[in-house]
């Protein structure tokens, strides 16, 4: 049974640069293992009624996402606070408890990252939800809830007559925050993420062996105080 526990004061990424967002953490019971594992999802934009979300993972006390500079690792919900004063004040990011996995971070890390690497992002189709979806599943065997990758789901779908109002939308959106005409394509879709299949990747994992967990020797790329990227 979930149950709110927390609010953004008292979370440990709330002290960087966050200016009034809210924070809601919501739990469930679970048999305890090495490794908490939780999932972080804020909305980010509403399109014809649908919710897009960024989401990422945490593990421990450690936030890993993807973006266009690959795979990073930040204090919880860094990714999802950062530039949150620019945001509707009713846009939460809300925090989940997934589980408890036998895998670490940096195990997980070592596993995605030659398929999230720099470079290969997508807003459709190889996006942060991927990400979150894939490193769930090798964590705790479970999927990222459909609700979350829904609108991505359905573009891709329907692509390329989505690709055209997915620009349509990002013009609009450029042309409300400037004020100044936009006559360009926003999106263009990643060449480097033609071949990813987020099934694909699913079903490597579950080829990885247990009790592969890495030695730690690959510790990723320090960007600033706190986030590392590999």
């Amino acid at each position: 049974k979930k149950r709110q526990i927390l609010d953004a004061a008292s979370q440990p990424a709330a002290a960087m640069g966050n200016n009034g967002g809210s924070l809601n953490v919501q739990r469930h019971g679970s048999v305890k293992a090495p490794h908490e594992v939780r999932l972080a999802v804020t909305e980010i934009l509403v399109v014809a009624g649908m919710t897009a979300y960024h989401s990422s993972v945490i593990v421990d006390e450690r936030e890993y996402f993807f973006d266009s500079v690959g795979i990073m690792a930040a204090p919880p919900c860094w990714s999802h606070l950062v530039g949150q004063s620019r945001r509707p004040d009713e846009r939460r990011t809300i925090v989940t408890d997934i589980g408890y996995s036998s895998h670490s971070g940096n195990e997980m890390v070592q596993v995605l990252k030659p398929y999230f690497e720099k470079g290969s992002y997508d807003i459709l189709y190889k996006n942060c939800n991927a990400f979150s979806d894939a490193a769930l599943y090798f964590l705790t065997k479970t999927r990222l809830n459909p609700r979350f990758n829904r609108i991505e789901r359905l573009m891709m779908a329907a692509n390329p007559v989505s690709t055209g109002i997915l620009n349509r939308i990002f013009r609009a959106y450029v042309e409300s925050s400037t004020g100044s005409p936009c006559n360009v394509d926003i999106y263009v879709k990643n060449p480097r993420s033609e071949d990813f299949s987020l099934e694909d990747v699913i079903s490597t994992l579950d080829e990885v062996s247990e009790g592969s967990d890495s030695d730690g020797s690959d510790v990723g790329t320090v960007c600033g105080p706190n986030v590392v990227r590999w």
